[in-house]
């Protein structure tokens, strides 16, 4: 009686196992370097207060452990940089790294540049990550944490 299960050689078995974790491993840097792309189109946002590419970007569940100490939720974000009381300038990103589990997504990065206090900019230098969860089929930012970094 014939088997239901297709026969393989060996050959391809020795195939299998060289080449699966290169595709693997190319499916996981495709995913690290779309959310690194995402994160620095993210980044772009802010420094132009792009109210419409951070919302398209960042979850709604989204919260925010800024380097001040402070939780915010995206909704209470949004309405800071509605109010003006929340701007950047001269922000910059670099050290860009995302990690890919699934569908989680890990960025680590620096920023530099400047942040509205009050009525007065004041050094805005962090070190970062952020999460991102692929949600029906796209990566949305749904977290992230900042320490800061000591002024150059």
């Amino acid at each position: 009686m014939p088997s239901a299960f297709p026969r393989f050689s060996a050959a391809f078995f020795l195939f299998f196992a060289l080449m699966a974790p290169h595709c693997f491993a190319a499916a996981g840097e495709d995913a690290a370097g779309e959310v690194e792309r995402l994160e620095r189109e993210l980044v772009g946002a802010i420094a132009r207060t792009d109210l419409a590419a951070y919302d398209r970007i960042v979850a709604d569940d989204y919260v925010a452990y800024e380097a001040s100490g402070k939780e915010s939720a995206k909704a209470d974000i949004l309405a800071s940089y509605r109010s003006g009381a929340r701007r950047y300038s001269g922000l910059e990103i670099f050290d860009v790294r995302a990690r890919v589990f699934g569908d989680t997504a890990v960025v680590s990065a620096r920023t530099k540049g400047f942040r509205r206090e009050g009525d007065r900019e004041v050094p805005n230098n962090v070190h970062y990550i952020r999460v991102y969860a692929r949600r029906e089929g796209r990566w949305r930012a749904v977290t992230q944490m900042s320490a800061p970094l000591p002024n150059p």
